[in-house]
């Protein structure tokens, strides 16, 4: 089967969600995929799972299912300290090599694991795209109940740097930042949110600090797919400086925690007022 050249190729499994009042889609799969959608570009994504998944959200957007045994399944408990996470089931890893070749070509490829489903290396097979790192999926553990924990990278099969653009919290550091050095080594471009302080622009041994303007929080999730969907488009799409695209990509995050879960996800409204004032 031909399929149309993608401006923007995400890999990551979709997750069902289990919060107090049932379930939900998650993951940066579909964040930023709706997000790349109703900013106008043709989306593909590259996930797996094997549930009956309500995925009306994702019309318009290719999907390559490698289906398999399993669909990664969270258990999320928010209070005052945080959240607390428990990794129920994982679907099984994916598969770069099974992709249809005109994705090879898409202009932007970003790598959103939520569970560890991709090697680090794989930004390697698409030499001519934009690529952005979702880290988070890559910086998480769990132990034997699934209660998941912070936990370094995981080693490279080659010792030198990535290119492209890396994103993280610093709650996926464990709000700890002697975790940042060894992750900069790999990833001299990368983008630090921390929250209500704004996002930290790492760039060859220079740092800056752009800020977000406040809005009340409803629910976080998501906020950090949303940005680096918006700031990855923003540069490599809109031609935007990085100062320019983490404005953007915070005015648009900014948005998403007014609202719970994908309902979050800033309208195409939304998304044109904002490319107005940015």
């Amino acid at each position: 089967m031909n399929r149309p050249v993608p401006d923007y190729l995400i890999f990551g499994h979709i997750t069902r969600d289990l919060v107090e009042d049932g379930t939900r889609l998650g993951g940066t799969a579909i964040f930023s995929s709706i997000l790349a959608r109703r900013l106008g570009l043709e989306v593909a994504l590259v996930t797996a799972f094997d549930a009956d998944l309500d995925l009306k959200a994702l019309n318009g957007i290719q999907i390559i299912n490698q289906n398999g045994p399993g669909t990664t399944t969270f258990k999320n408990i928010y209070d005052s300290s945080g959240r607390t996470q428990y990794l129920l089931e994982r679907a099984k890893s994916l598969d770069i090599s099974r992709i249809p070749d005109s994705f090879r070509m898409a202009k932007i490829v970003h790598l959103a694991p939520v569970a560890r489903e991709l090697r680090l290396e794989a930004g390697r097979g698409f030499p001519h795209s934009a690529l952005a790192y979702s880290l988070q999926g890559w910086l998480r553990g769990w132990d034997d109940s699934g209660l998941v924990h912070p936990d370094p990278l995981p080693d490279l099969d080659h010792e030198h740097q990535l290119d492209g653009t890396a994103f993280l919290s610093i709650e996926d550091l464990g709000f700890d930042r002697s975790g940042l050095d060894p992750i900069l080594n790999i990833f001299p471009d990368l983008v630090l949110t921390t929250g209500k302080k704004g996002a930290e622009l790492h760039n060859k041994d220079q740092v800056q600090l752009v800020l977000v303007e406040p809005a009340p929080e409803v629910d976080p999730t998501g906020a950090g797919d949303i940005f680096a969907a918006a700031f990855i488009i923003a540069k490599a799409i809109l031609g935007k400086s990085h100062q320019e695209a983490a404005r953007f990509a915070n005015a648009l995050a900014s948005i998403s925690i007014t609202r719970p879960g994908k309902d979050g996800i800033p309208t195409v409204e939304e998304i044109t007022e904002v490319q107005k004032a940015y």
